[in-house]
């Protein structure tokens, strides 16, 4: 009887020995204070953006165009104090082949590091690339038109006018002009969907969506609760 006990507990213990353990992932919003939560968000001074979206575009044009006709990148850059990246995160899953185009390029950025009240820390820096003139515009009528606080842009206009490349092929053309951009904002500042209701072509269309998409709002407020709202943003192209 006392052996069957002793094996029957040794069969119980290799049984719990086998047993996954639940992985236990960190807050990094904590760790890594997002936008909304820095004085001054991380600014990009080794690398090149242009660089990446070309070899991005490249990819695309020698595989299957119809299949990224509507794409939407999305990465979540974690940075230490130095202005180093220490983790990415990827948002939104596309391609693993473009997946590992951006990591690989990303890996060798260097940013001035976030700051918060004069303080350098650890923070994030959201890159987003997309194509086509409509991002997840789903929903509209879930995003009310007005509220008794509407949104802002984090860190203002500056921040988008950051994010805005303008096209090679609009410069050469001559063209400028405004795009009007429809941006859907949920209750947490964050951009779920974007259009492009007046455009002037030439590639301004979508460096106008992905600089909107790209940057962080303060929520939209009624009876100080945060609600959905939908807000039309210009932006301007004008060559110097």
């Amino acid at each position: 009887m006392k052996n069957k006990l002793l094996i029957i507990s040794l069969v119980f213990l290799f049984a719990c020995s086998d047993e996954k353990k639940i992985e236990i992932i960190p807050d990094y919003n904590s760790i890594y204070l997002p936008m909304n939560e820095v004085t001054e968000s991380p600014k990009l001074i080794q690398g090149s953006e242009e660089d990446l979206i070309a070899q991005i575009k490249a990819y695309i044009k020698k595989n299957d165009n119809n299949k990224f006709e509507y794409l939407k990148l999305d990465f979540n850059l974690l940075i230490n104090e130095t202005g180093v990246i220490e983790k990415i995160q990827i948002v939104n899953e596309v391609d693993k082949s473009i997946d590992d185009i951006v990591i690989k390029n990303v890996q060798s950025w260097k940013f001035i590091p976030g700051n918060k009240d004069g303080k350098a820390v650890k923070s994030q820096y959201r890159w987003k690339y997309f194509t086509g003139a409509e991002i997840a515009f789903n929903n509209q009528k879930d995003y009310l038109i007005a509220a008794e606080v509407m949104p802002e842009i984090v860190g203002g206009f500056p921040a988008i006018l950051e994010k805005i490349k303008y096209p090679e092929i609009a410069k050469r053309a001559g063209i400028q002009g405004k795009v009007f951009v429809i941006v859907l904002i949920d209750e947490k500042g964050n951009v779920s969907g974007a259009k492009v209701i007046k455009g002037i072509g030439a590639g301004c269309d979508e460096a106008a969506l992905n600089a909107v998409t790209s940057v962080k709002f303060t929520p939209a407020l009624n009876q100080g609760k945060p609600v959905k709202v939908q807000v039309t943003v210009p932006i301007f192209f004008k060559l110097q």
